[in-house]
Protein backbone atom coordinates (compact mmCIF):
# COMPACT_ATOMS: atom_id res chain seq x y z
CA UNK A 1 0.00 0.00 0.00
CA UNK A 2 2.82 2.37 0.91
CA UNK A 3 4.69 1.67 -2.34
CA UNK A 4 1.55 2.28 -4.40
CA UNK A 5 0.92 5.58 -2.59
CA UNK A 6 4.48 6.77 -3.14
CA UNK A 7 4.32 5.75 -6.78
CA UNK A 8 1.05 7.60 -7.26
CA UNK A 9 2.46 10.68 -5.51
CA UNK A 10 5.53 10.70 -7.75
CA UNK A 11 3.36 10.33 -10.87
CA UNK A 12 1.09 13.16 -9.77
CA UNK A 13 4.07 15.41 -9.02
CA UNK A 14 5.68 14.59 -12.39
CA UNK A 15 2.46 15.37 -14.26
CA UNK A 16 2.08 18.66 -12.41
CA UNK A 17 5.69 19.59 -13.09
CA UNK A 18 5.31 18.81 -16.79
CA UNK A 19 2.18 20.96 -17.00
CA UNK A 20 3.97 23.81 -15.25
CA UNK A 21 6.89 23.55 -17.66
CA UNK A 22 4.54 23.66 -20.66
CA UNK A 23 2.80 26.78 -19.31
CA UNK A 24 6.15 28.42 -18.56
CA UNK A 25 7.30 27.70 -22.11
CA UNK A 26 4.35 29.53 -23.63
CA UNK A 27 4.78 33.19 -24.57
CA UNK A 28 3.30 35.63 -22.08
CA UNK A 29 0.72 36.74 -24.64
CA UNK A 30 -0.50 33.16 -25.05
CA UNK A 31 -0.78 32.70 -21.30
CA UNK A 32 -2.75 35.87 -20.54
CA UNK A 33 -4.40 37.00 -23.77
CA UNK A 34 -7.59 38.92 -23.03
CA UNK A 35 -10.32 40.71 -24.95
CA UNK A 36 -11.38 44.27 -24.18
CA UNK A 37 -14.28 46.22 -25.71
CA UNK A 38 -14.09 49.92 -26.54
CA UNK A 39 -17.06 52.14 -27.53
CA UNK A 40 -17.22 55.86 -28.31
CA UNK A 41 -19.77 58.04 -30.11
CA UNK A 42 -19.11 61.57 -31.38
CA UNK A 43 -21.37 64.06 -33.14
CA UNK A 44 -20.12 65.40 -36.48
CA UNK A 45 -21.51 66.93 -39.64
CA UNK A 46 -21.46 65.39 -43.13
CA UNK A 47 -18.33 66.38 -45.02
CA UNK A 48 -16.03 65.79 -42.06
CA UNK A 49 -12.87 63.72 -41.84
CA UNK A 50 -11.99 60.49 -40.04
CA UNK A 51 -8.31 59.72 -39.50
CA UNK A 52 -7.42 56.27 -38.21
CA UNK A 53 -4.05 54.72 -37.38
CA UNK A 54 -3.89 51.03 -36.52
CA UNK A 55 -1.52 48.08 -36.85
CA UNK A 56 -3.16 44.66 -36.81
CA UNK A 57 -6.68 43.25 -36.58
CA UNK A 58 -9.24 44.49 -39.10
CA UNK A 59 -11.09 47.69 -40.02
CA UNK A 60 -14.67 47.96 -41.30
CA UNK A 61 -16.05 51.47 -41.93
CA UNK A 62 -19.68 51.90 -43.00
CA UNK A 63 -21.53 55.01 -44.11
CA UNK A 64 -24.91 55.87 -42.57
CA UNK A 65 -27.52 58.63 -42.84
CA UNK A 66 -26.81 59.91 -39.35
CA UNK A 67 -24.54 62.68 -38.04
CA UNK A 68 -22.39 60.60 -35.70
CA UNK A 69 -19.15 58.71 -35.71
CA UNK A 70 -19.79 55.49 -33.81
CA UNK A 71 -16.65 53.55 -32.89
CA UNK A 72 -16.83 49.97 -31.65
CA UNK A 73 -13.59 48.08 -31.16
CA UNK A 74 -12.51 44.77 -29.67
CA UNK A 75 -8.89 44.67 -28.51
CA UNK A 76 -6.87 41.48 -28.08
CA UNK A 77 -3.68 41.40 -25.98
CA UNK A 78 -2.24 40.55 -22.59
CA UNK A 79 -3.55 42.45 -19.58
CA UNK A 80 -0.44 44.58 -19.20
CA UNK A 81 -0.45 45.60 -22.86
CA UNK A 82 -4.14 46.51 -22.70
CA UNK A 83 -3.32 48.67 -19.69
CA UNK A 84 -0.22 50.35 -21.17
CA UNK A 85 -1.53 50.82 -24.74
CA UNK A 86 -4.96 52.35 -25.26
CA UNK A 87 -7.18 53.73 -27.99
CA UNK A 88 -6.98 57.51 -28.17
CA UNK A 89 -9.86 59.43 -29.80
CA UNK A 90 -9.67 63.18 -30.33
CA UNK A 91 -11.94 65.61 -32.12
CA UNK A 92 -11.08 69.00 -33.58
CA UNK A 93 -14.03 70.68 -35.26
CA UNK A 94 -15.35 68.25 -37.85
CA UNK A 95 -12.27 66.00 -37.80
CA UNK A 96 -12.06 62.85 -35.68
CA UNK A 97 -8.71 61.14 -35.10
CA UNK A 98 -8.32 57.59 -33.76
CA UNK A 99 -5.02 56.07 -32.68
CA UNK A 100 -5.36 52.37 -31.93
CA UNK A 101 -1.98 52.14 -30.18
CA UNK A 102 -1.53 55.18 -27.99
CA UNK A 103 1.20 54.26 -25.50
CA UNK A 104 0.74 55.43 -21.94
CA UNK A 105 3.91 53.58 -20.92
CA UNK A 106 6.97 53.25 -23.17
CA UNK A 107 7.58 49.54 -23.81
CA UNK A 108 10.63 47.95 -25.43
CA UNK A 109 8.64 45.13 -27.01
CA UNK A 110 4.98 44.34 -27.71
CA UNK A 111 4.10 47.92 -28.54
CA UNK A 112 0.83 47.19 -30.39
CA UNK A 113 -2.57 45.74 -29.60
CA UNK A 114 -4.51 43.73 -32.18
CA UNK A 115 -7.73 45.69 -32.69
CA UNK A 116 -10.91 44.92 -34.65
CA UNK A 117 -12.78 48.11 -35.60
CA UNK A 118 -16.42 48.53 -36.60
CA UNK A 119 -16.98 52.23 -37.34
CA UNK A 120 -20.04 54.08 -38.60
CA UNK A 121 -19.66 57.53 -40.17
CA UNK A 122 -21.92 59.93 -42.08
CA UNK A 123 -22.01 58.83 -45.73
CA UNK A 124 -20.23 62.00 -46.86
CA UNK A 125 -16.99 61.64 -44.94
CA UNK A 126 -13.36 61.90 -46.01
CA UNK A 127 -11.24 58.99 -44.81
CA UNK A 128 -7.55 58.79 -44.03
CA UNK A 129 -6.74 55.27 -42.81
CA UNK A 130 -3.25 53.88 -42.23
CA UNK A 131 -2.59 50.32 -41.09
CA UNK A 132 0.14 47.70 -41.27
CA UNK A 133 -1.51 44.27 -41.47
CA UNK A 134 -5.17 45.10 -40.79
CA UNK A 135 -7.42 44.57 -43.84
CA UNK A 136 -9.44 47.68 -44.70
CA UNK A 137 -13.08 47.52 -45.79
CA UNK A 138 -15.09 50.65 -46.59
CA UNK A 139 -18.79 50.48 -47.41
CA UNK A 140 -21.02 53.27 -48.78
CA UNK A 141 -18.80 56.18 -47.75
CA UNK A 142 -18.38 59.04 -50.23
CA UNK A 143 -15.53 61.52 -50.10
CA UNK A 144 -11.82 61.61 -50.85
CA UNK A 145 -10.31 58.47 -49.36
CA UNK A 146 -6.66 57.83 -48.53
CA UNK A 147 -6.33 54.14 -47.61
CA UNK A 148 -2.93 52.62 -46.89
CA UNK A 149 -1.80 49.26 -45.57
CA UNK A 150 1.31 47.11 -45.93
CA UNK A 151 0.38 43.42 -45.98
CA UNK A 152 -3.42 43.41 -46.18
CA UNK A 153 -6.23 43.90 -48.70
CA UNK A 154 -8.20 47.07 -49.31
CA UNK A 155 -11.90 46.79 -50.21
CA UNK A 156 -14.17 49.71 -51.03
CA UNK A 157 -17.77 49.52 -52.22
CA UNK A 158 -20.24 52.34 -52.86
CA UNK A 159 -23.65 52.50 -54.51
CA UNK A 160 -23.41 56.30 -54.99
CA UNK A 161 -20.44 58.46 -55.92
CA UNK A 162 -19.84 62.21 -56.18
CA UNK A 163 -17.99 63.63 -59.20
CA UNK A 164 -15.22 65.16 -57.09
CA UNK A 165 -14.63 62.12 -54.88
CA UNK A 166 -11.40 60.22 -55.40
CA UNK A 167 -9.50 57.29 -53.95
CA UNK A 168 -5.83 56.94 -53.09
CA UNK A 169 -5.23 53.27 -52.19
CA UNK A 170 -1.80 51.86 -51.44
CA UNK A 171 -0.68 48.43 -50.26
CA UNK A 172 2.52 46.43 -50.59
CA UNK A 173 1.45 42.79 -50.79
CA UNK A 174 -2.34 43.05 -50.58
CA UNK A 175 -4.96 43.45 -53.30
CA UNK A 176 -7.16 46.48 -53.95
CA UNK A 177 -10.79 46.07 -54.98
CA UNK A 178 -13.04 49.03 -55.74
CA UNK A 179 -16.73 48.43 -56.36
CA UNK A 180 -18.07 51.66 -57.86
CA UNK A 181 -21.33 52.79 -59.47
CA UNK A 182 -21.51 53.26 -63.24
CA UNK A 183 -21.23 57.07 -62.95
CA UNK A 184 -17.86 57.07 -61.16
CA UNK A 185 -15.32 58.88 -63.33
CA UNK A 186 -12.00 60.65 -63.16
CA UNK A 187 -8.32 60.24 -63.87
CA UNK A 188 -6.76 56.92 -62.89
CA UNK A 189 -3.16 55.96 -62.07
CA UNK A 190 -2.07 52.38 -61.47
CA UNK A 191 1.44 51.46 -60.31
CA UNK A 192 2.56 47.93 -59.46
CA UNK A 193 5.69 45.79 -59.72
CA UNK A 194 3.96 42.47 -60.41
CA UNK A 195 0.22 43.03 -59.88
CA UNK A 196 -2.51 43.05 -62.49
CA UNK A 197 -5.32 45.50 -63.19
CA UNK A 198 -8.88 44.77 -64.33
CA UNK A 199 -11.90 47.06 -64.67
CA UNK A 200 -15.59 46.64 -65.45
CA UNK A 201 -15.78 50.40 -66.08
CA UNK A 202 -14.18 51.72 -69.29
CA UNK A 203 -10.59 52.96 -68.99
CA UNK A 204 -8.93 54.99 -71.75
CA UNK A 205 -5.14 54.83 -71.60
CA UNK A 206 -3.17 58.07 -71.79
CA UNK A 207 0.27 56.63 -71.12
CA UNK A 208 1.68 53.30 -69.95
CA UNK A 209 4.89 51.49 -69.10
CA UNK A 210 5.81 48.02 -67.96
CA UNK A 211 4.75 48.66 -64.36
CA UNK A 212 2.24 51.50 -64.52
CA UNK A 213 -0.31 53.37 -66.58
CA UNK A 214 -2.28 56.58 -66.52
CA UNK A 215 -5.70 56.99 -68.06
CA UNK A 216 -9.29 58.14 -67.78
CA UNK A 217 -12.01 56.22 -65.98
CA UNK A 218 -15.39 56.59 -67.68
CA UNK A 219 -14.09 59.38 -69.92
CA UNK A 220 -12.27 61.24 -67.15
CA UNK A 221 -13.29 63.92 -64.70
CA UNK A 222 -12.09 65.97 -61.76
CA UNK A 223 -11.73 63.02 -59.38
CA UNK A 224 -8.45 61.12 -59.02
CA UNK A 225 -8.20 57.35 -58.56
CA UNK A 226 -4.71 56.21 -57.61
CA UNK A 227 -3.82 52.60 -56.85
CA UNK A 228 -0.30 51.54 -55.90
CA UNK A 229 0.89 48.05 -54.96
CA UNK A 230 4.05 46.00 -55.16
CA UNK A 231 2.82 42.44 -55.63
CA UNK A 232 -0.90 42.96 -55.23
CA UNK A 233 -3.47 43.28 -57.99
CA UNK A 234 -6.24 45.84 -58.42
CA UNK A 235 -9.73 45.68 -59.88
CA UNK A 236 -12.68 47.98 -60.35
CA UNK A 237 -16.11 46.32 -60.33
CA UNK A 238 -19.64 47.56 -60.80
Amino acid sequence: MTRMLRSTTRATFAAGLAAALVIAALPASAQSRQDETFDRTLSVQPGGTLRLRTFSGRVHIRGTDGNQVVIHAVRHASADRLRDIQIEVTQSGNTVEVDANHRLVERRNDNVVETDFEIQVPSDTRLNVNSFSAPLEVENVRGDHHLKTFSADIRLSASRWNDNDGVDAETFSGDVRLRLPDNARGGIDFDSFSGRFNSDLPVTLQSSSRRSFRGDLNGGGSASFRVKTFSGSAEIRR
